[in-house]
């Protein structure tokens, strides 16, 4: 900061030399003019009273202009209108030098103080909204000046984004409350309806088939009834992550673990691709729930290509982000899906029977409050692609 005003002061100094010399030239020529305009009248009033006291009161009294007669006289003996010129200059230069730069000094700090105030007054009012926007901001201290009228605007604009937020958050809440008590009461019947199963298993052989039906409905309802929990609590902010260094390779593993009987039985295959270098991808995230959140994925990936198909997952760490690509076999998205993937309870023209429209939305927000992202596309062979970023903080 010093360098840079100590530059600024020398790049004025020098700007203000330009009107130092200009000035310090028309004032040589003016005195050097005044000069000599005066000694042609005295010679003029030195001819004609012929007494150098009668021709300086002459002179002085009447201020004629000298006559052809003296301007010649003066000529003959080497005097010009600006002959003095160069005699003058230094006195003039420095003149104008003290008068000029002084000037120039005063309006320079003048000038670098109302900067500075304006700066304080810019950081003060950037500091009041960066503690707004993390719910700590005091009352702002009434100031009159040219910021007064956009302190108020910000003072009242904070002001209410207070009383919006508080209340979104008092919805949300009622929301998760009221959502977290149905969930907890589909619990109840879901274990009972699962004991029940397991109970009826070795006793009825001749009605296996309704009995898988049932299990399956049923664990389609525990999915529903997890998933909705999850998405109470992450509106609500009431999920604990629990940051901590984990291993990509860890986290894939523990992602595709429950998926692996259903990739068995529809053969796919699975065809993770390490980065080139070999080295081991580390993230800062909370191991259960960001596997929950690749595991999604991978389900969706899984329901969408075809029997003996490949799913390919590669992942790369540079210095801004991790990135995790998922591909699967199929045949991509639609136009028409790709702008609501992430939507909750969005089902595409593609969707599974049993799909409720929760995976990926919840997906999109665990990753997000992990400072992470998301998003979707079709690869260059027109399989569906999910690209999912981990930032670094």
């Amino acid at each position: 900061m010093k360098q840079r005003g100590m530059k600024a002061f020398l790049i004025s100094f020098i700007l203000w030399l330009i009107p130092v010399f200009a000035g310090g030239f028309v004032t040589a020529a003016f005195l050097s003019a005044h000069e000599y305009n005066m000694t042609a009248n005295l010679a003029e009033a030195v001819q004609r009273e012929g007494s150098l006291p009668e021709a300086l009161k002459d002179a002085y009294r009447k201020g004629d202009e000298a006559g052809s007669s003296a301007r010649a006289y003066l000529k003959r003996y080497g005097y010009r209108r600006l002959g003095r010129f160069t005699d003058n200059l230094p006195f003039t230069l420095m003149l104008n030098l003290v008068l000029f730069e002084t000037a120039g000094c005063i309006i320079f700090f003048a000038e670098g103080k109302r900067k500075k105030k304006q700066a304080e007054r810019i950081t003060e009012l950037t500091n009041y909204l960066k503690a707004a926007d993390q719910g700590r901001a005091a009352v702002l201290m009434r100031k009159e000046d040219a910021f007064s009228h956009l302190e108020d605007e910000i003072y009242k604009t904070v002001a209410e984004l207070y009383g919006t937020k508080e209340e979104a958050v008092k919805d949300h809440e009622i929301l998760a409350a009221r959502i977290a008590d149905i969930a907890h009461q589909l619990k109840t019947p879901l274990t009972s309806m699962s004991l029940m199963t397991e109970l009826l298993e070795p006793s009825q052989k001749e009605e296996q088939e309704y009995l898988e039906r049932l299990k399956h409905q049923v664990e389609r309802l525990k999915g529903l009834v997890d998933g909705l929990l999850a998405l109470a609590k992450l509106d609500s902010h009431t999920l604990k992550l629990h940051m901590e260094a984990a291993d990509m390779e860890d986290l894939l593993d523990a992602a595709k673990e429950p998926l692996q009987d259903m990739l068995d039985k529809r053969q796919v295959k699975l065809d993770v691709r390490p980065p080139e270098s070999g080295q081991e991808i580390w993230i800062n995230a909370d191991m259960q729930w960001t596997s929950e959140a690749i595991l999604n994925v991978l389900k969706n990936c899984a329901e969408h290509t075809p029997q003996g198909g490949v799913i390919r997952i590669n992942y790369e760490q540079n210095p801004l982000y991790t990135e995790l690509l998922i591909e699967d076999g199929g045949t991509g998205f639609s136009k028409k899906d790709m702008p609501h993937l992430f939507e909750r309870f969005y089902r595409g023209e593609r969707a599974g029977k049993d799909s409720a429209g929760i995976g990926l939305a919840l997906t999109k927000l665990i990753l997000e409050e992990q400072n992470g992202q998301i998003r979707a596309e079709n690869s260059a062979d027109g399989h569906a692609r999910f690209c999912i970023r981990f930032y670094k903080k």
